[in-house]
């Protein structure tokens, strides 16, 4: 009896370990079941986050909106317009005339040619200015070499080109034409007449560019009058007042 008893139980430990290896088994298995589907679920989220990295990369950052400089503003490529132009948004507009072109020089869309003559017309109107200030220093002050000049063009002519003032007068042209190829060369990332500020004044914005410019205009009207006028009456400029 002992043995079979014995028997008994050993057939009992038997299942019990039997049993119980199974329930490890069984709850490994359920493990690895349970397992699968979070691993899979890591493994697309990081190969998700590779290739939101990877698209971050290949797209350029988004550039802050910033004013444009002058260079990019008038940059061109080829002959397309990267920046739209508008020649009536420029300075020297103004009413009542607004952008007076009556015989369609420059379309309003032309920039290179509207810089063109904007840049000859601020040149001449400078130069005009000289001029008319010059026409009426001229009757009270001589330049040594230039006395024979009176009223008359005819006189100041022969006295400008007569010799030896002609060698005074003729490199006077050569230096003017100099400085016009190098240090008035107008540059393309400038704006027409901008030949920088060696005295610093700092008074390069709009309103005194348009005060500039319409200046220059009426200057170049005085010049050409005082000519006009003394061509007419050979008096200079002061003489035609009746005063002097």
């Amino acid at each position: 009896m002992p043995d079979a008893a014995e028997g008994t139980h050993g057939k009992g430990a038997g299942w019990s370990a039997a049993l119980r290896g199974s329930s490890s088994a069984g709850c490994l298995a359920r493990g690895s079941v349970a397992a699968a589907p979070a691993r899979g679920a890591r493994s697309q989220l990081r190969a998700s986050v590779v290739e939101t990295e990877a698209l971050a990369k290949a797209i350029p950052a988004t550039e802050e909106r910033r004013e444009l400089t002058d260079e990019e503003l008038f940059a061109n490529d080829g002959d397309a317009k990267t920046v739209y132009f508008n020649a009536r948004d420029q300075v020297g507009i103004f009413e009542p005339f607004g952008y007076f072109d009556p015989l369609g020089y420059c379309p309003d869309d032309d920039r290179d040619k509207f810089r063109f003559l904007r840049a000859s017309e601020i040149k001449h109107g400078r130069v005009a200015m000289l001029a008319s200030v010059g026409a009426v220093v001229a009757h009270f002050i001589r330049i040594p070499g230039y006395e024979r000049a009176r009223g008359s063009l005819l006189s100041e002519w022969d006295s400008a080109f007569g010799y030896p003032t002609i060698l005074l007068t003729t490199t006077t042209i050569c230096v003017m034409f100099w400085m016009e190829l190098t240090f008035w060369a107008q540059r393309e990332d400038k704006e027409p007449g901008d030949f920088g500020d060696p005295l610093n004044f700092n008074m390069y914005n709009e309103d005194m560019r348009n005060k500039e410019i319409n200046n220059g205009r009426a200057a170049m009207f005085a010049a050409l009058g005082i000519w006009a006028a003394q061509a007419a009456t050979d008096k200079d400029a002061m003489q035609q007042f009746g005063f002097f």
